[in-house]
């Protein structure tokens, strides 16, 4: 059998692994969520992702949603779900009418609520869905620097390791270099946290013409304490909060981004509201957002006194106050 991926989802990071393939000269399908529909048919007529400048070719074909049950006969080596977290159920929905049992490598990233429970998104598949060979991709890869074929270093976390060797033999490049790891636990929970802790360092950033280091760092060696105590926590290990899912991605999140451009206007004293309502108007801020989900739910879980980063984050975006770092609070 030739090697065959079915993509759920065709957002940005879906474009990017549809890259590989095309890189690789691998056969693909890519099935558009009911929110795709205007995207797919683009990329059905024209064969270019004409946002990330690829050339799909002959070998990657598209599907609208509500023709999806062409794929019930079909077989795939590896499915990649590609969609945003506000689409997780209509990709397990898909895969639950579909009965595909390939290994299932995710690339959306977040953590959910359900039941007054913080989960982690391979949970909510083992709960909710017929597919449970759950691969998780972490760490440090932004889709546009991995469409431009730059050096890529990311996690492939998996229970059973050998859906990960699997996703890895697939998809390995010489420029994408899956690392793997056996705590998807511990590489889920650090890719989601890593957004509210990059938008808190990103705060040091509170003036136009000078990147402030000291405090920066201060905040990044804080965050990496609380990142630790929410990751064991939610029994994942502190060895994947040190490495490319948990440190590595944080340092290429607070670079640049739109959790940390956010953290450097509310380090200039603006209120989240009046930020979201005027210059970031729209755009979605995953770190914002699980703040806005999850927060209370972790503070009250661990601690605010553990976790006095997360507390003055909550503060900022919940209650809309300024943002107030309190630095006598710091872990040690």
């Amino acid at each position: 059998m030739k090697t065959k991926i079915l993509i759920l989802g065709s957002g940005i990071a879906s474009s990017a692994y549809a890259s590989i393939l095309v890189h690789k000269k691998i056969e693909g399908i890519i099935l558009g969520s009911p929110f795709d529909n205007h995207l797919i048919q683009s990329f059905k007529k024209n064969k270019i992702d004409k946002r990330n400048k690829i050339r799909f070719g002959k070998k990657i074909n598209f599907l609208f949603d509500d023709e999806y049950s062409v794929l019930k006969k079909k077989k795939f080596n590896l499915i990649i779900v590609g969609t945003n977290s506000k689409g997780l159920s209509w990709a397990i929905k898909r895969l639950n009418d579909l009965k595909i049992d390939s290994p299932v490598l995710l690339i959306t990233k977040g953590l959910v609520k359900k039941n007054n429970k913080v989960l982690t998104i391979s949970s909510l598949f083992e709960k909710s869905c017929f597919n449970k060979n759950v691969v998780m991709a972490a760490g440090p890869c932004l889709a546009s620097e991995l469409i431009s074929k730059n050096n890529t270093r990311t996690l492939f976390a998996s229970k059973k390791i050998q859906h990960a060797k699997l996703a890895k033999k697939i998809l390995e490049t010489n420029y994408y270099h899956p690392d793997l790891s056996k705590d998807i636990i511990g590489a889920e929970v650090c890719a989601a946290i890593k957004n509210i802790y990059a938008t808190i360092i990103g705060s040091s950033k509170n003036t136009d013409t000078q990147n402030l280091f000291n405090p920066s760092s201060a905040l990044f060696e804080q965050s990496l304490k609380e990142m630790r105590l929410i990751t064991n926590k939610m029994k994942g290990s502190t060895d994947t909060v040190f490495g490319l899912a948990g440190v590595g991605d944080l340092y290429v999140s607070v670079l640049g981004g739109r959790n940390s451009k956010l953290g450097s206007y509310l380090g200039k004293g603006m209120r989240y509201k009046r930020i979201t309502n005027g210059v970031m108007k729209g755009v979605t801020v995953e770190g914002a957002d699980l703040t806005m989900t999850l927060g209370k739910q972790i503070l009250k879980t661990i601690g605010q006194k553990k976790l006095p980063l997360l507390n003055s984050l909550v503060k900022s975006i919940i209650l809309d106050k300024k943002l107030k770092i309190d630095w006598k609070m710091f872990t040690h």
